[in-house]
Protein backbone atom coordinates (compact mmCIF):
# COMPACT_ATOMS: atom_id res chain seq x y z
CA UNK A 1 0.00 0.00 0.00
CA UNK A 2 1.36 3.47 -0.86
CA UNK A 3 1.95 5.72 2.46
CA UNK A 4 1.74 9.41 2.19
CA UNK A 5 4.47 10.72 0.33
CA UNK A 6 6.11 11.46 -2.61
CA UNK A 7 5.54 7.88 -4.47
CA UNK A 8 1.60 8.15 -3.36
CA UNK A 9 1.48 11.62 -5.17
CA UNK A 10 3.50 10.88 -8.26
CA UNK A 11 0.84 7.41 -8.38
CA UNK A 12 -2.22 9.90 -8.13
CA UNK A 13 -0.80 12.30 -10.47
CA UNK A 14 -0.17 9.45 -13.33
CA UNK A 15 -3.52 7.56 -12.56
CA UNK A 16 -5.40 11.16 -12.78
CA UNK A 17 -3.28 12.20 -16.08
CA UNK A 18 -3.78 8.63 -17.77
CA UNK A 19 -7.89 9.08 -16.49
CA UNK A 20 -8.05 12.66 -17.90
CA UNK A 21 -6.58 11.75 -21.60
CA UNK A 22 -9.01 8.79 -21.50
CA UNK A 23 -11.89 10.37 -21.15
CA UNK A 24 -11.41 13.39 -23.21
CA UNK A 25 -10.38 11.09 -26.27
CA UNK A 26 -13.39 9.07 -25.63
CA UNK A 27 -15.78 11.92 -26.45
CA UNK A 28 -12.82 12.96 -29.58
CA UNK A 29 -15.27 14.62 -32.06
CA UNK A 30 -16.57 16.76 -29.23
CA UNK A 31 -12.85 17.54 -27.64
CA UNK A 32 -11.99 19.73 -29.97
CA UNK A 33 -13.11 23.14 -31.62
CA UNK A 34 -15.85 25.99 -30.62
CA UNK A 35 -17.94 23.61 -29.07
CA UNK A 36 -15.53 21.67 -26.91
CA UNK A 37 -16.89 19.26 -24.48
CA UNK A 38 -13.80 17.09 -22.83
CA UNK A 39 -15.58 14.76 -20.11
CA UNK A 40 -11.67 14.78 -18.75
CA UNK A 41 -12.24 18.65 -17.86
CA UNK A 42 -14.56 17.33 -14.52
CA UNK A 43 -11.42 16.18 -13.28
CA UNK A 44 -9.54 19.39 -12.62
CA UNK A 45 -10.92 20.44 -9.55
CA UNK A 46 -8.81 17.41 -8.35
CA UNK A 47 -5.80 20.25 -8.12
CA UNK A 48 -7.82 21.56 -5.15
CA UNK A 49 -6.70 18.47 -2.97
CA UNK A 50 -4.43 17.07 -4.70
CA UNK A 51 -1.93 19.42 -6.07
CA UNK A 52 1.03 16.70 -8.02
CA UNK A 53 -2.00 16.48 -10.42
CA UNK A 54 -1.03 20.27 -11.59
CA UNK A 55 1.65 18.90 -14.28
CA UNK A 56 -0.59 15.58 -14.95
CA UNK A 57 -3.08 18.09 -16.82
CA UNK A 58 -0.80 19.63 -18.16
CA UNK A 59 0.94 16.59 -20.00
CA UNK A 60 -2.53 14.91 -20.42
CA UNK A 61 -3.62 18.37 -22.42
CA UNK A 62 -0.72 18.25 -24.72
CA UNK A 63 -1.57 14.17 -25.41
CA UNK A 64 -5.14 14.98 -25.91
CA UNK A 65 -4.06 17.84 -28.60
CA UNK A 66 -1.87 16.02 -30.44
CA UNK A 67 -5.51 14.87 -32.24
CA UNK A 68 -6.80 18.15 -32.35
CA UNK A 69 -7.24 19.53 -36.12
CA UNK A 70 -5.86 22.70 -35.00
CA UNK A 71 -2.85 20.90 -33.28
CA UNK A 72 0.36 23.32 -33.55
CA UNK A 73 2.23 25.26 -31.58
CA UNK A 74 -0.33 27.33 -30.09
CA UNK A 75 -2.63 24.33 -29.02
CA UNK A 76 0.58 21.97 -27.73
CA UNK A 77 2.51 24.52 -26.09
CA UNK A 78 0.50 27.29 -24.92
CA UNK A 79 -2.44 24.99 -23.77
CA UNK A 80 -0.21 22.90 -21.22
CA UNK A 81 1.12 25.87 -19.80
CA UNK A 82 -2.74 27.57 -19.52
CA UNK A 83 -3.22 24.51 -17.57
CA UNK A 84 -0.12 24.96 -15.22
CA UNK A 85 -0.88 27.82 -14.68
CA UNK A 86 -4.57 27.52 -14.33
CA UNK A 87 -4.10 24.55 -11.98
CA UNK A 88 -1.90 26.55 -9.98
CA UNK A 89 -4.24 29.25 -9.34
CA UNK A 90 -7.03 27.24 -8.81
CA UNK A 91 -4.66 25.11 -5.88
CA UNK A 92 -3.58 28.78 -4.57
CA UNK A 93 -7.17 30.46 -4.60
CA UNK A 94 -9.10 27.47 -2.96
CA UNK A 95 -6.57 27.81 0.15
CA UNK A 96 -6.83 32.10 -0.07
CA UNK A 97 -10.55 31.78 0.03
CA UNK A 98 -10.76 29.11 2.27
CA UNK A 99 -14.14 26.77 2.26
CA UNK A 100 -16.52 25.36 -0.23
CA UNK A 101 -17.10 28.98 -1.50
CA UNK A 102 -13.16 29.03 -2.23
CA UNK A 103 -13.08 25.74 -4.22
CA UNK A 104 -16.26 26.87 -6.30
CA UNK A 105 -14.42 30.15 -7.21
CA UNK A 106 -10.83 28.54 -7.82
CA UNK A 107 -12.67 26.22 -10.20
CA UNK A 108 -14.42 29.48 -11.86
CA UNK A 109 -11.31 31.02 -12.04
CA UNK A 110 -9.62 27.71 -13.86
CA UNK A 111 -12.63 27.04 -16.49
CA UNK A 112 -12.30 30.49 -17.27
CA UNK A 113 -8.76 30.95 -17.83
CA UNK A 114 -8.84 27.64 -19.98
CA UNK A 115 -11.86 29.28 -22.24
CA UNK A 116 -9.79 31.93 -22.56
CA UNK A 117 -6.62 29.70 -23.53
CA UNK A 118 -8.93 27.32 -26.26
CA UNK A 119 -10.18 30.97 -27.38
CA UNK A 120 -6.64 32.30 -28.36
CA UNK A 121 -6.09 28.98 -30.32
CA UNK A 122 -9.32 28.86 -32.16
CA UNK A 123 -8.73 32.39 -32.97
CA UNK A 124 -5.03 32.20 -34.43
CA UNK A 125 -4.93 28.62 -35.67
CA UNK A 126 -9.13 28.27 -36.90
CA UNK A 127 -9.69 32.15 -37.23
CA UNK A 128 -12.68 32.37 -35.01
CA UNK A 129 -13.81 35.24 -33.48
CA UNK A 130 -12.48 35.22 -29.85
CA UNK A 131 -15.03 36.30 -27.90
CA UNK A 132 -17.66 33.94 -29.70
CA UNK A 133 -14.79 31.00 -29.16
CA UNK A 134 -14.36 32.03 -25.84
CA UNK A 135 -18.66 32.22 -24.83
CA UNK A 136 -18.61 28.61 -26.09
CA UNK A 137 -15.93 27.13 -24.58
CA UNK A 138 -16.30 29.01 -21.30
CA UNK A 139 -19.63 27.47 -21.19
CA UNK A 140 -18.78 23.72 -20.67
CA UNK A 141 -15.71 24.65 -18.71
CA UNK A 142 -17.68 26.41 -16.31
CA UNK A 143 -20.26 23.33 -15.85
CA UNK A 144 -17.40 20.66 -16.13
CA UNK A 145 -15.34 22.16 -13.65
CA UNK A 146 -18.02 23.48 -11.15
CA UNK A 147 -19.50 19.63 -11.53
CA UNK A 148 -16.35 18.40 -10.95
CA UNK A 149 -15.76 20.59 -7.85
CA UNK A 150 -18.98 19.19 -6.22
CA UNK A 151 -18.73 15.09 -7.42
CA UNK A 152 -15.03 14.88 -6.57
CA UNK A 153 -13.72 17.89 -3.93
CA UNK A 154 -16.05 17.54 -1.03
CA UNK A 155 -16.18 13.89 -1.19
CA UNK A 156 -12.36 13.05 -1.81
Amino acid sequence: MLGEGPARRVAIAGVVGALYVVLSLLVAPLAYGPLQFRLGEVLKPLVIKYPATIPAFAVGVGIVNLFSPQAGGLELILMPIVNLIGGALCWVLARRVGGVVGTYVASLIFALLIAAGVATVLHFAAGLPYLLAFGSVAVSEIVLLLLGNAVLVRRV
